[in-house]
């Protein structure tokens, strides 16, 4: 193997794809992650990077959210347009006070819009079946032309 790369076996039992920087072990070159006696060195690396990503995000200042907090009895979804509206004010509330990330609110908001179209369209066709019904009996009660 090349000088520069882990010979470190991962547990699926493919070689290590590490074309880093490795450190001479016993074991042989190994990296960051591989190399035991450097483990909690990379794992402290890795925690702070997480920190400094949170704190830019501004994820630390995010409460927990507790099923106390939903909008809606038993902490269920949004059935009807009226419940879809309380979420949405409630996620809006929600990212103004920190108790939800905007990236949360925004999926909810997408989550929001895809169940509304779906009841628009299920109303739709709902109607359509209706009129097609409709235009059918009136078809079967109008007089025969005659030719």
């Amino acid at each position: 193997m090349p000088p520069n790369r882990c010979q470190a076996i991962t547990k699926t039992g493919t070689p290590c794809g590490w074309r880093g920087p490795v450190r001479d072990t016993p074991e042989g070159p190994r990296c960051p992650a591989h190399d035991l006696s450097r483990r909690d060195e990379f794992l402290a690396q890795a925690q702070a990077g997480s920190e400094r990503a949170a704190i830019v995000r501004g994820a630390l200042a995010i409460n927990p959210l507790s099923l106390a907090d939903w909008p809606l009895p038993h902490g269920r979804g949004p059935v009807t347009a009226d419940e879809c509206d309380t979420v949405a004010s409630w996620a809006v509330l929600a990212v103004a006070t920190k108790k939800i990330d905007p990236k949360v609110s925004r999926e909810i908001a997408v989550m929001i819009n895809a169940k509304l179209r779906a009841q628009k369209e299920g109303k739709l066709a709902e109607r359509v079946r209706e009129l097609s019904t409709l235009l059918a009996r009136l078809q079967a009660s109008a007089p025969k032309k005659e030719r």
